[in-house]
């Protein structure tokens, strides 16, 4: 009888560690993840913030609205919708609360109510925000949204992003817009095909062109991220080298850099004031920056260059930039240096395969880039040191990624073949927290008709945000 008790104890001794061993390993995978190198594993964790329940009265709950805030909150991963259970319009005085939805939800851990008051005053809309805790129907704050002009869907995302704010502390980003290169190919008569440059909301709702599809071909945009600054390869065609342009894409102003000899990848830095490209050579491929205010040109890596340097990104700060180098084995990887000190550029990549198209997050904390490795491409995220490397999208072909204004979302675009259209994506870096969908494609249409979309680049604000 003794026996049996001591075997009962040393087997769930054994059972206790082993659960516990198990959960350390799984801890240490997601610290330090195992480097493949013929594949990679996709890694999209799930998120930790909370998720918050929220329930929202006074849009109306068949508004159109209420449903674009209750998707742009969903979307995020941050939020579960809880259904209106009282009145879903409000009544006209400022003071009033649906006080049987705000009780309903009392229950729900961590729930919260927003009362909305939708009002049109000297031609504006104005929507009032009373933001509650269900449980102890205490006021958390509150806010005014103001709106000028017809435009329903701007809006309702404006409106988002002030529930969005006050729950989380980050800035909305739902009236956000994505630049890309728009393309149509002519199998007949390739001399007729055209690339300009678009832009797109980030619902998939508002498509314009952004230069002329009628005019010289424009491709490869790069947005400043707090300037409406757009810088992009002019293609002149028939042999000619291509220019850099830089845009005021809300004055529709153009200027353009003096002529060097083989541009190729641009990027202008987050305030807008220097641009910064790759010149290709006779041996190789060097990397310039330029400053508008100045109009002054600078080498960043040597002018006779016998490697190939090519796809830059700034840091938030301008301070540092990683970029695309075959210095180390003739194969591409990710580096990082000073821009102004000189010092010798740093090898971050740490697996094998081979990277391209960086770019540095608006935290200053994550690189996302692109890997290929046997046949297939990988859109992948790793620390500003190469740590941490995973892997987050695949396709046949993945184009540079674009981080959005919360650093937690990444614009992309990817085929599935050879001959097949580019199609932007949104992927949430970091994963979904509500378990939701993790990836979202974001139609691309103008003038009725679909189009191949390619490199993107994430802008934080709507052009009627900037009129306003």
């Amino acid at each position: 009888m003794v026996c049996l008790k001591i075997k009962r104890m040393l087997v769930k001794s054994f059972s206790v560690l082993s659960s516990k061993i198990i959960f350390l390993f799984s801890i240490l995978s997601v610290v330090c993840p195992m480097k493949a190198q013929s594949t990679l594993n996709l890694s999209v964790r799930k998120g930790v913030s909370i998720v918050i329940p929220v329930c929202i009265s006074g849009l109306s709950d068949a508004s159109v609205v209420q449903k674009i805030v209750e998707d742009d909150l969903k979307f995020s991963g941050f939020f579960r919708i809880l259904p209106i259970v009282g009145e879903g319009s409000a009544s006209g005085s400022e003071e009033y609360v649906d006080t049987t939805s705000l009780q309903s939800w009392a229950h729900i851990p961590g729930s919260v109510f927003v009362q909305a008051q939708v009002k049109e005053e000297d031609g504006q809309n104005i929507c009032r925000l009373s933001f509650f805790n269900t449980l102890t129907k205490r006021c958390l704050g509150k806010r005014v949204v103001r709106h000028k002009g017809d435009n329903i869907r701007l809006f309702a995302h404006r409106v988002a992003n002030a529930i969005y704010k006050q729950f989380t502390g980050e800035s909305g980003y739902f009236h956000s817009v994505i630049a890309y290169t728009y393309e149509k190919y002519n199998s007949r008569d390739p001399r007729k095909s055209k690339q300009c440059i678009a832009l797109v909301s980030i619902d998939g709702k508002e498509c314009n062109f952004l230069t002329s599809p009628n005019k010289t071909d424009a491709l490869l945009p790069h947005c400043a991220r707090t300037r409406p600054i757009v810088t992009y390869l002019i293609d002149r065609g028939y042999g000619q080298h291509k220019q850099i342009g830089v845009m005021n894409f809300v004055e529709k102003t153009e200027f353009r850099l003096p002529y060097l000899r083989n541009f190729n990848s641009t990027r202008i830095s987050a305030d807008g004031n220097e641009v910064v490209f790759s010149c290709s050579g006779e041996d190789g491929a060097s990397l310039f920056g330029y400053n508008l205010n100045s109009g002054k040109m600078y080498s960043l890596t040597p002018g006779n260059n016998a490697y190939i340097d090519v796809s830059p990104s700034y840091s938030p700060d301008g301070k540092k930039m990683v970029f695309v180098s075959d210095r180390v084995g003739g194969i591409p990887r990710l580096f990082i240096s000073s821009v102004h000190s000189g010092s010798a550029p740093v090898c971050i990549s740490q697996g094998g395969g081979k990277y391209f198209a960086p770019a540095w997050s608006p935290c200053g904390k994550w690189i996302a880039f692109v890997k290929k490795i046997s046949g297939r491409h990988y859109l992948c995220v790793c620390d500003c040191n190469g740590g941490q490397e995973r892997a987050i999208a695949q396709s046949l072909v993945i184009d540079r990624p674009s981080w959005g204004p919360n650093g937690r979302c990444l614009a992309y675009a990817a085929k599935s073949g050879d001959s097949s259209p580019y199609v932007l994506y949104i992927v949430h870096a970091f994963g979904n927290p509500s378990g939701g969908v993790t990836v979202r494609k974001v139609p691309t249409i103008i003038n009725g008709e679909a189009h191949s979309a390619n490199h993107p680049s994430w802008y934080p604000l709507s052009l009627e945000g900037h009129k306003e």
